[in-house]
């Protein structure tokens, strides 16, 4: 079987509060083959790295990132959250990160698009998007470069408006995913997808996992898409089994304990002590 990638998810996120620069910088000390990051727009068109649609999970304070200005943001402890060994560790904005990605040519990026069209005003989430690659370009990364969104019409806006020149990420099975968009051609366009399966409770998403049925893995390598895979708590059975239905991306919060659990399977192997 084929050597797997494996994907710092939001950095070293286990240990470091996600999506700020210690925790890349962190993870990049680790023997990983992609960092993934999430992207957002402020309400003065900066392009900042932050999971949620609010501030409110990781910062100290309230309120959607799209109603906040880039001085806002950077206002914020983005890190005692987490531990408060990390207090004042700030937003970062993408800029930064991409200078930080300078000191390893050899990282690939899986970047999420995380403003979507159903949950902006007008068109913001497609001036997002197009800020966000103007960025990947001027940085010259682009061959580097995952192009991942919950969104469908967000994947087929960037297939159709950059003649296919990036690797598009998206998620199985096509029910996840949000928008208006063709979904007879979705699979068509994708690199690769994130297996899940959900159940709906009172019109909300909830229990998603892994499906770890062979079916699920063939059928996203029917489309000629990448199985990918990634779990909340890595386990030795959780990814042998996954790496074994055929899954060729590990995306983790704890890549130090994901490389080692796949080097043991014979997944990758392990370059740095």
């Amino acid at each position: 079987m084929q050597k797997v990638k494996l994907d710092a998810h939001r950095g070293y996120s286990v240990v470091y509060p996600e999506n700020t620069l210690l925790a890349f910088r962190e993870a990049m000390k680790l023997d990983i083959d992609m960092l993934e990051i999430d992207l957002h727009m402020t309400k003065d068109g900066e392009i900042i790295m932050m999971h949620d649609h609010t501030v409110d999970r990781t910062t100290n304070g309230t309120g959607y990132i799209k109603d906040k200005t880039l001085a806002e943001m950077r206002a914020l402890d983005a890190g005692s959250w987490k531990n408060a060994a990390f207090v004042g560790e700030k937003v970062p904005l993408f800029v930064e990160f991409l200078e930080l990605l300078k000191d390893d040519p050899h990282l690939e990026v899986c970047v999420e698009l995380k403003d979507y069209p159903s949950t902006r005003d007008g068109n913001d989430a497609f001036v997002s998007c197009d800020k966000s690659i103007a960025l990947i370009e001027e940085y010259g990364i682009a061959d580097r470069v995952y192009i991942n969104s919950w969104s469908g019409e967000i994947l087929a806006y960037v297939a159709k408006k950059y003649g296919g020149k990036y690797r598009l990420h998206g998620y199985y099975p096509i029910g996840l995913n949000l928008d208006d968009f063709d979904r007879e051609t979705y699979y068509g366009k994708l690199f690769c997808a994130c297996l899940f399966e959900y159940r709906i409770i009172d019109g909300k998403r909830t229990n998603m996992q892994i499906p770890m049925a062979q079916e699920h893995f063939d059928r996203v390598k029917s489309y000629g898409v990448e199985p990918w895979v990634y779990f909340k708590q890595d386990t030795l059975e959780k990814l042998k089994t996954a790496y074994e239905r055929g899954a060729v991306g590990f995306t983790s919060n704890d890549p130090l304990l994901a490389g080692k659990l796949l080097d043991e399977i014979g997944a990758r192997k392990l370059k740095k002590s």
